[in-house]
């Protein structure tokens, strides 16, 4: 596998975990780690044998955002082309055929949190702190995402303030899968990692897929594809012998 200055990629078996390498600056995205994370989605989106991904940050803090020192200093030319190939990162990441998980400690603010909610499963330790600070720069935060998990009035507040929010407000708001104790989310992560990779792959592969697409259709056409999955399960191998295994299992117990 490829290496990175500023990204620690570790793969074992159909488990790779991504640790965002930039403590001095809490892991921002600045344009280095921006060029090796768009590197690595391509890199990873190769790899057939990869199920689950876990993306995490050193030292105790997921990201911080946009690196606001480094991006302070580049050309408008080159610095749109960095926003355009994290957005593609963000983009692809939310896409990705595998189960992604956000492992969150410390500082989760700005294009931090929108990564983390790119995964499908964001488990934060109870000191994690969110936010959206980029309004304080006159810059814009990231919308869409969200919004989708907090509500409209909600993500305004967040964007029009730039407040930082603890891990106990935003988890009632709709945005952490799981809270766990300081320093616990890898492992945590690590834990719920193991347990979907002992499920279906079928299975994991088409609800995530069901949960993008419908999230783009009107009620009918979502509706539509819910049943159409459902029935493109039913046909599995995998699903025949998973339902007679637990018949067996429960004729037994009688």
């Amino acid at each position: 596998m490829e290496k990175y200055k500023e990204i620690k990629v570790e793969k074992k078996g159909e488990l790779v975990v991504v640790t965002l390498n930039r403590p001095h600056r809490l892991n921002a995205f600045g344009p280095t780690i921006i060029d090796e994370s768009a590197r690595l989605v391509n890199s990873l989106a190769t790899m057939k044998d990869v199920r689950v991904i876990i993306i995490t940050g050193a030292d105790g803090n997921f990201s911080s955002g946009l690196d606001v020192i480094d991006m302070a200093d580049v050309k408008e030319t080159e610095g749109l082309r960095l926003l355009r190939a994290l957005a593609k990162v963000l983009e692809t990441t939310y896409k990705s055929r595998m189960i992604t998980i956000a492992a969150v400690e410390g500082c989760c603010l700005g294009v931090g949190l929108d990564a983390a909610l790119c995964c499908d499963i964001l488990v934060s330790s109870k000191e994690a702190r969110f936010g959206q600070p980029e309004v304080n720069f006159s810059f814009m935060p990231g919308i869409v995402r969200v919004w989708r998990h907090t509500g409209m009035n909600r993500a305004k507040y967040m964007a029009l303030t730039g407040e930082i929010f603890t891990a106990k407000e935003v988890a009632d708001w709709g945005i952490i899968s799981k809270m766990v104790g300081k320093g616990e989310a890898l492992k945590e992560s690590k834990k719920i990692a193991g347990e979907l990779l002992g499920k279906p792959a079928d299975a994991l592969r088409n609800i995530k897929v069901r949960f993008a697409n419908i999230m783009e259709m009107e009620y009918d056409e979502a509706s539509y594809r819910e049943r159409e999955g459902l029935l493109e399960l039913f046909k599995t191998e995998e699903r025949l012998e998973r339902m007679r295994a637990f018949k067996e299992k429960s004729r037994r117990k009688r």
